[in-house]
């Protein structure tokens, strides 16, 4: 893993909030784009969900765009659920990068801990990007303990500066939380079916190719359960 990623990754271990869910949706202008959903509740039997959002332009001849979903469950009987969107839009970097990362670990007793994030890169043709999407679910020195985390990646090719609608965006993020909670109470075998057959991955699919009439469309889905 990248120094880069092991910095978010802290960043998003020290940004835990016990308080609930936190949604946003913003834009921003940059090079260096980075969103974290963090979720780890820090009482047995309480519950810290996350769910962040955010669609940011990046106008800059350097463009690297991380999006990072981080759950954890390490208290007895507590449940920890993080989703992350971001949607970038590309205008003139020809070499940009993007990364998307969905973490999830349990250890404890009849605890659970999922993950989902969506990434989706949008870039003009004769743009090279280099891409990566991972997940992550661990359980260790557990009992009854769960993990997912699930990470879905579009990277869109258009001909004109397309971008979602206001509708289209929240669709998109309640797509991302019908995903994150089809996953949070089954059995291992069952959220691994459900995640290659759920209707939210073909939806984003459908979504995307509605809102932005793309050239080309390149998805990656990552599953990892534990």
């Amino acid at each position: 893993m990248s120094r880069r990623f092991e910095v978010i990754l802290v960043i998003a271990s020290l940004l835990a909030s016990a308080t609930g869910t936190a949604s946003m949706v913003t834009f921003r202008k940059g090079q260096d784009l980075d969103l974290v959903a963090s979720a780890n509740p820090g009482t047995p039997g309480g519950s810290d969900t996350d769910r962040t959002a955010m669609v940011e332009r990046a106008r800059g001849k350097r463009v690297q765009a991380d999006a990072v979903a981080s759950a954890s469950a390490t208290c007895d009987g507590c449940r920890g659920t993080a989703a992350a969107v971001q949607v970038v839009y590309v205008n003139k970097a020809k070499k940009p990068t993007a990364d998307n990362l969905a973490n999830a670990w349990s250890s404890c007793s009849n605890c659970r801990a999922t993950s989902v994030s969506v990434q989706v890169i949008v870039i003009r043709p004769g743009t090279t990007l280099a891409a990566r999407n991972r997940a992550f679910a661990v359980n260790a020195a557990c009992s009854g303990c769960t993990s997912a985390a699930v990470a879905v990646q579009f990277v869109v090719v258009t001909s004109k500066h397309r971008a979602f609608s206001r509708q289209g965006r929240q669709q998109l993020e309640a797509l991302a939380n019908e995903l994150q909670a089809q996953l949070s109470s089954r059995t291992k075998a069952d959220r691994l079916a459900a995640a290659k057959s759920t209707p939210a991955s073909s939806g984003i699919d459908a979504l995307v190719r509605k809102e932005l009439k793309p050239v080309s469309v390149t998805p990656k889905v990552t599953i990892e359960t534990g």
